[in-house]
This record gives C-alpha cells, sequence and structure tokens, in this order.
C-alpha cells in the first residue's frame, strides 16, 4: 500500500514538473510575442518621429536659409549702396580738382595776351602710355582754331593741330611735331628750344622733353624753371617743367638739358584752351 503511495506521488510530480515547463514555455511564448508586437509599435512610432523630425528640420533649415538669404540681400544692397556713395564722393572730389586745376589755368594767361578761354574734356587719345596725341570735345561752334593753346593746372600741354565744328585734334609737348621756345624763370635771356626731335640717344623716358640752349655758356642748372618764352605761337610765362639733366655737347656747339614737365603726360582728364592775341 505504501509503495503504491510512493509511486503515485512521484507519478505527479512528474506531472507538476511537467506542468511547470509547459506554463513557463507558455509565459516566455506570450512575452515574445507581446515583445514583437510592441517592438512593432515602437519601429512604427520611431519612423514616425523621425520623418516630423525631419519634417521640423527641413521647416527650421528653410526658415534659416530665408532668413540667411535675406540679411545675405541686404548685406549687399548696404555695400551696393555705400560702394555707389563712394564713388559718387570719388567723382564729386574729382571734379572739384579738375575745376580747381582749370582756374589754377588761369593764372597762366592774361586777358592781354589771351581770349576765348574754353574749357574742354579729352575725350579720345592715342594708343601707348602717353598722351602724344589727342582729342577734346571742344571745336569750331565752342572758338576753338587751329593753333589753340591747351593747358591745364599743372602748365603746358600742347596746341591744337585740327578742328570740326565740335571736336579738335591736338598734340602735346612730348610729341616729336611741337617744338617749343622756352626760357629760365628769372633770367629771361637764358632761352632755348625743347623739341623731341633732339638727338639726345641716351634719354629714354618717353615722358622727358628734350632741348638745348640757345647760347652754350647759359648758366643752367638742375631745378632750374623753364616756362614758355613768348616767342612764336605761346604767350610768355606758362610753366613747362624742371631741368633734370644738363648734357654738354662735345663740340662745345650746343648745351643740352632734359626737362621733367609739370604736366602728368599718363593721366589727362579736362583742359582749358585758348586763342592766343594779337599784340
Amino acid at each position: 500500500m505504501f509503495n503504491v503511495f510512493i509511486k503515485g506521488l512521484v507519478k505527479w510530480k512528474k506531472v507538476i514538473a511537467a506542468a511547470t515547463v509547459f506554463l513557463i514555455l507558455a509565459v516566455m511564448l506570450i512575452n515574445s510575442i507581446r515583445y514583437e508586437k510592441t517592438s512593432s509599435i515602437n519601429n512604427k512610432g520611431f519612423d514616425v518621429l523621425t520623418q516630423v523630425s525631419m519634417i521640423g528640420s527641413k521647416i527650421r533649415n528653410k526658415f534659416m536659409s530665408d532668413s540667411t538669404d535675406s540679411e545675405l540681400e541686404k548685406l549687399k544692397e548696404e555695400n551696393r549702396s555705400l560702394r555707389e556713395q563712394l564713388i559718387k564722393n570719388t567723382m564729386q572730389e574729382e571734379e572739384v580738382q579738375e575745376l580747381t586745376n582749370l582756374k589754377n589755368a588761369l593764372k597762366f594767361v592774361t586777358d592781354k595776351t589771351a581770349s576765348d578761354f574754353i574749357s574742354a574734356d579729352i575725350v579720345a587719345r592715342n594708343d601707348g602710355n602717353y598722351y602724344n596725341s589727342f582729342t577734346i570735345s571742344a571745336g569750331s561752334d565752342n572758338g576753338v582754331k587751329s593753333d589753340s593753346i591747351v593747358v591745364n593746372g599743372d602748365g603746358l600741354i600742347g596746341r591744337v593741330y585740327q578742328v570740326s565744328q565740335k571736336y579738335s585734334k591736338a598734340i602735346s609737348i612730348i610729341d616729336s611735331r611741337f617744338p617749343v621756345s622756352f626760357q629760365i624763370i628769372g633770367r629771361s635771356s637764358d632761352t632755348g628750344m625743347l623739341s623731341q626731335d633732339v638727338s639726345i640717344t641716351q634719354i629714354e623716358d618717353a615722358s622727358l622733353i628734350k632741348g638745348y640752349m640757345f647760347d652754350v655758356n647759359s648758366p643752367v642748372k638742375i631745378d632750374d624753371i623753364v616756362t614758355t618764352s613768348g616767342l612764336g605761337l605761346y604767350p610768355a610765362g606758362i610753366p613747362i617743367g624742371k631741368i633734370q639733366q644738363i648734357i654738354p655737347d662735345e663740340q662745345n656747339i650746343l648745351k643740352y638739358i632734359v626737362v621733367k614737365p609739370y604736366v602728368n603726360f599718363k593721366k589727362l582728364d579736362k583742359v582749358m584752351v585758348f586763342n592766343k592775341k594779337d599784340l
């Protein structure tokens, strides 16, 4: 009887153990299913949140981009405005300087020696670095004539050689076609001729003017100021430049000089034109 009881107890323990294992497996299976469902839901939720975040980022970036573009455009406009104002101010300063320059040109001539003062712009020029020849915005309608004299506030520029109704052509004193007689300021008896035709081979700077003294014994020196002498076409006293170099003639026939002109022949804008009065 006791043995039968023991056998039954063992049998029930096996059943209970099997049931327990089954129950544990069932619970694990259920948890697994729940995890998969929850994971799926979480994944879907994550996808949705990610898309929302991406859309938000795009909106934010678009807003920031629009804001940045707007600020950039505003800065560009301010920069453009400042640049235009700077150019305007610079042009006004240049115009004032040009007018002052032309006013200074009036000091070189008087009503006794000149007439028909005409201001003009240079509208065209020759090829090259220097203004050897150029066209001005004044012609016969303005009173310009052939051989009218061209100056600016620095001194003598040249003369007119061709005239139309609205425009005129001129050559400058650095052109080989332009000889001009000069005197040394303060010593009117020391005179000579300036011409680029003078054969001083060692002078290569095209902006310098070659010349010679009429008297080989003239006591000229470096930095002597050279002006028009009044002989020929030009009235006396128009500044030309300073003597930069003195070159003795090997045969002692002439005394050569090199003059640095006051006028900057690389940069010419406005000029004054006048006609010499017949005295």
